[in-house]
């Protein structure tokens, strides 16, 4: 666990990482930085897979039930930005 957050793999791998490359060049590993990394990497995995989400959520609907009014396109994209907002939330690491 680091700042109260289970590590999985690619996590461990990565900070593990980060150790080593400021090991190898002569420097004292920072737990911050590598932390940051760390937050960055999975957040960035997070915001990929989130889009994806919201892509196929609001094709599915809107194709499904095209032609569609305002009222009713502004509801496809809100059930689709929620449901990419809590994909992101289960991935996504950090304090931002």
């Amino acid at each position: 666990m680091m700042h109260g957050r289970k590590l999985n793999g690619e996590m461990l791998y990565n900070l593990a990482l980060s150790y080593v490359e400021a090991i190898n060049k002569g420097a004292v590993p920072n737990i911050e930085s590598a932390w940051s990394y760390i937050c960055k990497n999975e957040c960035m995995k997070a915001l990929y897979d989130s889009y994806e989400r919201f892509e196929r959520s609001f094709h599915e609907n809107f194709t499904d039930r095209a032609p569609l009014f305002d009222d009713e396109l502004k509801e496809i994209f809100a059930e689709a930005k929620k449901a990419a907002l809590e994909e992101f939330g289960k991935v996504a690491v950090g304090e931002v």
